[in-house]
Parts: C-alpha cells; sequence; structure tokens
C-alpha cells in the first residue's frame, strides 16, 4: 500500500532534508546540478571493484574535493538513508547489496533532477532494483555451480547499463525474461521438495500416532508372545496405513482404536467370560471386514487371524498361551503436538507468513559460514511444520513450531522483506523524516525565548550530527562485516569445488554413482568407461543398459550441488587388478612346480 505524503512542495522538503542532514563547510565552489547529475550516472562505471558504499563515499573516493550545495548533499544524504534502510530489512548477500550501491546514484540523480516526491512512486530504476532484489534475495557465495550460473546471467545486463551501452528499461527486460525462465523450473523444484517432505512428515505423523495408540493400550497388560509381535509388527503397520489413508479426525480411525482395544482385551485373564466369548466369535470378522474397506495392502494383518482364532480356540478350551514380559514402542518426542507454550504474537508471526518469504538463519555463536537465507515453500499447520529451502532449490529444511519460535525469539531467524516495492520504502523512510523535522520544529515554537530556540535548535544538530557519524560508522562495519562472510563463503565454495574435482579424478571403472537419472531421485548408476582424451564418462544401470554420459567438469558441478553421490570409487578392485596382473607377468616365465608348490 502507497505511503500517503504529507501535501508538501519539493523546496519545503529541500528545506527540511537541509534542517535534518548537516551539511559539511566548504569553500570551494559548489558543484553545479547538471554536473553532479552526470558526475552520479557515470559513478557505477567508475566502480570496478566490489563495494558496499554509499553515494557520498562513492563520490568522496571519485571526485574528492567536491563540494556540493546544502540541497544536493542533504537529497544524497537522504538517499543514501533510504538505500540503506532497505538494505538492512532484506539483508542482501554483499554481492547482490553491491549492485543495489551501484545503482543508488541513478535515484539520487532523479531526485535532484526532478525532486524527492518521483521517487516515491515507481520509476525504471526502482523497478529494476525490486526485481533484482526479488529474484536474488536467497543468493550467496557458496551456493556452488548454479548458483554462479544464476550470477553470470545477470551480471552481463547489469555491467551493460552501468556502463551505459544498455538503458535502463532494456536491462529490466533482459533480467525480467531471465527470471521469468527460471521461475517455473523454481516452482517445479519447490513442487517436487513439497512432494517429497510431505510424504515423510505424514509418514512420520502416523507412525506417532499408530505408537501412541499402541503404547496406550497394552500398556501394564498381560499378553501372550505371538499376539505382542502382531500388535508391534503387523498391526503396528496397519494403524500407519489407516492413518495415512484416513487421518486421525474421522471415524475410521476411532474404529480402528476401538477394534485395537477389543483385540487387546480379549486376550486378558479373568475378564467377563460370557463378553469375552461373544468378542472371540465376532472379532476376526471385524477385523476383515475393516480391512476390505481400506485401499492398501492388508495381507499382513489377514494373515496373522488364523493365529489369533487358533489362541480364541485355546482360551474357549482353557488353556491360554502365557504372557510374557515385552517393552513398549519408542516414541519421538519431536512429533508429539506442541510442548512448549508459544507466545500469541510469536505464533502468529510463524502462522501467517505466505509460502515465498525468505528468513535470514544467522547464529552469532557460529561461524560466519553458517549464516544462510532460506525460504518458505510451506507451513503445515495440521502438524505445525514449517519447510524451507535455498536459492537453488535442492535442499530442504523442516523446522517445527517451536523451534522456529525459539530462534525468532533469541534472533537466531529474523523474516526477510523482499516483497516490498523500492518506492513504498523511500516513501515511508521520506515520512519518517518529515515527522522528526515537524516534531523538531514544534519542540522550538514552543520555547518562548529566542536564547533558548538556538539552545535548542543547536543541540538537536548536535544530534544529527552524531546520528549520523554513528551511521556512517555502523554501516562500514557492517560493509567490512558482509566483505569478510563473502570472503569466507567464496573459500568454502572453492574447496567444496575442489574436494568434488578430486573425487572425480578418483573414479575408476566399476565405480558407482547416484545420479539424476529421472527428475527428482537419484539412480545408482556403473561407471564402465573413461574416455580421457574426450573427458567423458559413461555409466550404466544395474541392467547394464547405458543411461548418461557426463564429462569429469559436469559430475563435479553435480557433486558440490549434492544432486551427486560417489558410493564406491571402484579404487579397489583396480587394485586388486593391478596386483593380479602384476603377478601373472611375474609368474610368466616360471615352472609349474615352481607355481604350484608341488617339488618332488
Amino acid at each position: 500500500m502507497a505511503t500517503r505524503l504529507p501535501h508538501l512542495s519539493e523546496e519545503q522538503i529541500a528545506r527540511a532534508f537541509i534542517h535534518h542532514y548537516s551539511s559539511p563547510a566548504s569553500s570551494a565552489a559548489p558543484c553545479s546540478t547538471g554536473e553532479l547529475i552526470d558526475l552520479l550516472t557515470r559513478l557505477p562505471a567508475l566502480s570496478k571493484e566490489e563495494h558496499v558504499d554509499t553515494i557520498g563515499v562513492q563520490l568522496g573516493k571519485h571526485h574528492p574535493g567536491l563540494s556540493l550545495t546544502q540541497r544536493d548533499h542533504a537529497l544524497i544524504a537522504f538517499v543514501d538513508d533510504a538505500i540503506s534502510e532497505l538494505l538492512r530489512q532484506v539483508d542482501l548477500d554483499f554481492r547482490i547489496e553491491a549492485f543495489v550501491r551501484d545503482f543508488a546514484p541513478h535515484v539520487a540523480a532523479i531526485a535532484i533532477r526532478d525532486g524527492v516526491i518521483p521517487i516515491t512512486s515507481a520509476q525504471p530504476i526502482l523497478t529494476l532494483l525490486d526485481s533484482l532484489i526479488r529474484a536474488s534475495v536467497g543468493w550467496s557465495e557458496d551456493l556452488g555451480i548454479l548458483g554462479d550460473q544464476f550470477m553470470e546471467r545477470i551480471q552481463v545486463p547489469l555491467a551493460e547499463m552501468a556502463n551505459g551501452r544498455m538503458s535502463i528499461e532494456d536491462c529490466q527486460k533482459a533480467l525480467q525474461k531471465q527470471f521469468s525462465k527460471e521461475a517455473p523450473i523454481h516452482e517445479k523444484r519447490e513442487q517436487q521438495l513439497r512432494d517429497s517432505a510431505l510424504t515423510v512428515l505424514a509418514g512420520q505423523k502416523a507412525l506417532y500416532h499408530a505408537t501412541k495408540l499402541l503404547n496406550q493400550q497394552m500398556n501394564a497388560r498381560q499378553l501372550p508372545m505371538f499376539i505382542i509381535f502382531v500388535l508391534q509388527g503387523a498391526w503396528f503397520e496397519f494403524l500407519q496405513g489407516v492413518f495415512l489413508e484416513h487421518g486421525a479426525d474421522c471415524q475410521t480411525w476411532t474404529n480402528a482404536e476401538r477394534l485395537t482395544e477389543a483385540l487387546i482385551w480379549s486376550m486378558q485373564p479373568n475378564v467377563n467370560p460370557s463378553k469375552q466369548r461373544t468378542l472371540m466369535a465376532e472379532l476376526p470378522g471385524r477385523i476383515r471386514k475393516f480391512c476390505n474397506k481400506m485401499h492398501f495392502d492388508t495381507t499382513g494383518v489377514e494373515h496373522c487371524l488364523a493365529d489369533l482364532e487358533g489362541e480364541y480356540q485355546s482360551i474357549a478350551a482353557g488353556n491360554p498361551s502365557d504372557p510374557c514380559d515385552f517393552e513398549l514402542l519408542d516414541v519421538d518426542p519431536s512429533l508429539a503436538e506442541r510442548t512448549v507454550t508459544i507466545a500469541p504474537d510469536i505464533l502468529h508471526e510463524i502462522q501467517t507468513p505466505a509460502e515465498g518469504r525468505w528468513f535470514l538463519y544467522d547464529d552469532k555463536s557460529e561461524s560466519d559460514e553458517k549464516v544462510a537465507r532460506i525460504r518458505l515453500i510451506l507451513n503445515w499447520q495440521d502438524s505445525e511444520r514449517l519447510l524451507f529451502t535455498n536459492h537453488n532449490r535442492r535442499k530442504v529444511l523442516i523446522r517445527t513450531y517451536g523451534e522456529l519460535a525459539n530462534q525468532l525469539g533469541q534472533g537466531t531467524v529474523r523474516p526477510l522483506d523482499a516483497d516490498q516495492p523500492v518506492h513504498e520504502l523511500i516513501g515511508r523512510h521520506l515520512l519518517r523524516v518529515l515527522n522528526r523535522v515537524s516534531e523538531q520544529n514544534k519542540a522550538e515554537k514552543r520555547e518562548r525565548l529566542e536564547a533558548e530556540r538556538r539552545r535548542l535548535a543547536q543541540r538537536y544538530r548536535k544530534t544529527r550530527n552524531s546520528e549520523i557519524i554513528q551511521a556512517q560508522s555502523l554501516l562500514r562495519r557492517q560493509a567490512k562485516a558482509k566483505a569478510r562472510r563473502a570472503r569466507v563463503l567464496r573459500n568454502k565454495a572453492i574447496r567444496k569445488h575442489r574436494l568434488a574435482v578430486s573425487a572425480v579424478q578418483s573414479l575408476r571403472v566399476d565405480a558407482w554413482v547416484n545420479l539424476p537419472i529421472m527428475e527428482g531421485t537419484q539412480t545408482p548408476c556403473k561407471l564402465v568407461a573413461i574416455i580421457g582424451g574426450q573427458d567423458k564418462y559413461m555409466f550404466t544401470n544395474r541392467a547394464g543398459i547405458k543411461v548418461a554420459e557426463f564429462t569429469g567438469r559436469q559430475l563435479a558441478n553435480m557433486i558440490v550441488t549434492e544432486n551427486s553421490e560417489i558410493l564406491d570409487t571402484g579404487a579397489e578392485f583396480e587394485n586388486v587388478l593391478a596386483s593380479v596382473v602384476t603377478g601373472l607377468r611375474a609368474s610368466k616365465n616360471k615352472s609349474y612346480e615352481e607355481l604350484t608348490g608341488d617339488i618332488a
């Protein structure tokens, strides 16, 4: 929603900015507006190195001694403030943040030429920044070859625009075309992750409820050995199937609970004989009828009914099987319903985020390598589980509500606001500055004495100068920290790639490797040939049919992205074969007696 700004002229806003942002004193003649706009639009082309410097710092680096009018200085300071607020909210990787800082001078040029109000509505450069931020918010230096490929694709149009060889509009079209091609691929991968994770989570939930039911019914009961095996074996699997097919909140699961209770009760000694005889006569038929209604394989339970009926005959004859001691099934406490109380505001924050929301994981107690940006792809309220993935959409991370609530409370995880349009953020920041200046003006007018007014104004300017110095110091520290983190992640990616290349080079014929032959699954494949001159690795499936052919570089990249895994390098077989061949060569000229040791 657009921010409602007060009806002020550009001149009134400029005066407010001059009041808010103190301009450094200079005896040099200020740069003209036209010259300053020209310098600003050429700053990105001059910035060859990756940086996260503000516009003011960039001007100081490339044009030392440059003097600005109070109005121009205040406008540039405002744009720097707004961009810093944007970057604080989305917390981009160092390299992406450098792109945003490179294009911030274009925003300042519009503000100087046309005024501040235009940059609080959609502009081509702001639309470009929106696209860049939304598509790359999760990118980081350690994403491997897929991350490198993404960066290569977006760097080309951005560099062309920075050097003046492409317009902002054309750059936006080129990026949008690239992002629109990748969007359906990402969506497909996310759906595969969701389907796979939901299958696992549903199985875990079924396991938990089946375990809970059996433990409740079997606890402190006397049961013969065979029925213990049935209950904790075939019947346990059967209950999980019922839960997966029908869920817990239905009459079918209630009927399964009643059958379980009846089955265990019918085996107890010293119960109502008449009721027990009736139940033993009816229960096997009721179980068969119940099994016939299921749409999964129930033969395991049905095969056990003959043993059950045999035991019932023994009970009727007064010769029941002896009871045995047994252990209850283990319960995974993490699968239980919520066991911790979550504050209402935190719970609302967990339940409301839409799929696609990005979060920053940054545990200050861990190394910089542990920083990660994760994207929510499923909020499964039924089991209070959240599914996250990374920028490559290759991995899935599962968190319970309790785990995420704890991390949100500690500040280890925080949401990133990547969907807010840049022009709306600039509008809100403008409103904050104007409100603060307005409050200061009202405070000064309340003072009757002129001396008190001057004192209040001086204190305000002193406070603002102190805030500006602190903000600049903080930005410098953050820039250094981001640059250091980027180097750590980059080195990590380089080490990972080197290890993958080394692993591929260690492969020998007859090695086994998991390969993505079919989308979403990995298939064990056998390496049958290495063509050294062409750097080709040929693989077959277990049936000996050729299924894939990759270069060494492709294999290394798949290992880095965890899309492939070496199961067996084949080196052991190679060594054995080499020793056999060596032995044959050494034995070629030996006599039969020497080879066999058969000496008369």
